[in-house]
C-alpha cells in the first residue's frame, strides 16, 4: 500500500512519498552529502549511511522546506508505529544558556533552511543537513547534530505505517503550523515561559542580595519539582488524549525547575544564579500561529 503524507503544503512544508519522481534523486543527495561532510563538521554516526542505503524506502518520506523561514521543530506522527515530539530542553527555539558560538552553530545544524531536505523514517530517524543550501562557516563547525537523529524506533512485531502526518512545525522566527493535536505548541510556550519565570526569580535575588539557598527555595516553590535531589527529570506529561493546559504548565514549569537543580549540582550555588539570571536576556522569540 502506497505511503499516505499530510503534509503542511500550504505553510511551505512539504513531504514527498516514494512514489513521487523526485524522491530517489533527492535521497541519493543526502546520502552523497553525509558522506562527503565538509571537515569540522560534525560527525556522521556509526552506521548512519548503512541505514540510509538499506532502509526499506516504502516506510520512509522525504521533506522539503518551501517556506522562506527555517525550520526549527517538528512534531508528527508515523500512524500505528510512533509519535515524534520537540523536546523543551534548551533548544534553538528555547535559547536558554546558549553562547553566541553555540547559537551559530545550532543555527546551521539543527534548523531545517529554506530549500534544504531530510529523509524521515518510519522508525522516527530524521536524515539530512543544510549543506544542499549552502557550506557553513567557519564560525558555524564543529558542533551540533545536524538533524541526524533517532526517534524511540518502531517494534518490528508491528505493520509498516502507510502514513505520515505532520503535525505541528516550528520555524525559526516563532511561527507555528499544523493542527497541534500532539499538544507541542503549548508544551514549548509554557516552557519559555517556565525558564523566564526562573530567570525573573534569579535576577530579583541577585539584586536584592537574597542568599542562594533562599532563591533555589523559591524555584522549588514556583516550579513544583518534588525532589531537588533527583538525578532523573520529571516525567514529561504528553498526553494526546489530554491536553490540558494546567496540566502543561505544569510540567514544564517542574522540568525547567529540575534544570535548576541539576545545575546546582554540578556547578554550584553562585554560578547557577548568574547563569538562571542571565536566561533573561536569551534571544526566545515571539512565538505565533501562522
Amino acid at each position: 500500500m502506497a505511503l499516505v503524507c499530510e503534509d503542511l503544503a500550504r505553510y511551505g512544508v512539504v513531504l514527498l512519498p516514494p512514489s513521487t519522481v523526485e524522491y530517489f534523486e533527492l535521497l541519493a543527495d543526502i546520502e552523497q552529502r553525509l558522506q562527503t561532510r565538509p571537515k569540522g563538521a560534525p560527525p556522521v554516526p556509526d552506521g548512519v549511511i548503512s541505514r540510509i542505503s538499506e532502509h526499506d524506502t516504502s516506510g520512509s518520506a522525504i521533506l522539503l522546506n518551501k517556506a522562506d523561514v527555517a525550520i526549527a521543530a517538528m512534531a508528527y506522527t508515523w500512524e500505528g508505529a510512533l509519535t515524534c515530539v520537540p523536546g523543551t530542553n534548551p533548544s534553538v527555539l528555547l535559547p536558554f544558556g546558549r553562547d553566541e558560538r553555540g547559537t551559530k552553530v545550532d543555527d546551521y545544524w539543527n534548523t531545517i533552511f529554506p530549500g534544504s531536505k531530510r529523509l524521515m523514517t518510519c522508525d522516527g530517524e530524521v536524515y539530512g543537513d543544510n549543506t544542499d543550501v549552502r557550506s557553513p562557516a567557519a564560525d558555524e563547525l564543529s558542533r551540533g547534530g545536524g538533524w541526524i537523529s533517532a526517534g524511540g524506533g518502531r517494534r518490528p512485531d508491528r505493520p509498516k505505517p502507510t502514513k505520515l502526518t505532520l503535525d505541528g512545525v516550528f520555524f525559526v522566527d516563532g511561527g507555528f503550523a499544523g493542527p497541534n493535536q500532539l499538544g507541542s505548541w503549548e508544551h514549548t510556550v509554557c516552557a519559555a515561559e517556565a525558564y523566564l519565570a526562573c530567570a525573573a526569580l534569579a535576577k530579583e535575588a541577585r539584586g536584592s542580595g537574597m542568599p542562594p539557598a533562599e532563591f533555589f527555595a523559591h524555584v522549588q516553590t514556583l516550579t513544583g519539582q518534588p525532589d531537588a535531589g533527583s538525578i532523573h527529570p520529571p516525567r514529561p506529561y504528553w498526553r494526546p488524549s489530554s491536553l490540558d493546559p494546567e496540566a502543561i504548565r505544569k510540567s514544564e514549569l517542574q522540568m525547567a525547575g529540575w534544570q535548576v537543580v541539576s545545575m546546582r549540582r554540578s556547578l554550584g550555588d553562585d554560578a547557577t544564579l548568574a547563569r538562571v539570571a542571565a536566561w533573561a536576556d536569551a534571544p526566545v522569540r515571539k512565538f505565533h500561529k501562522l
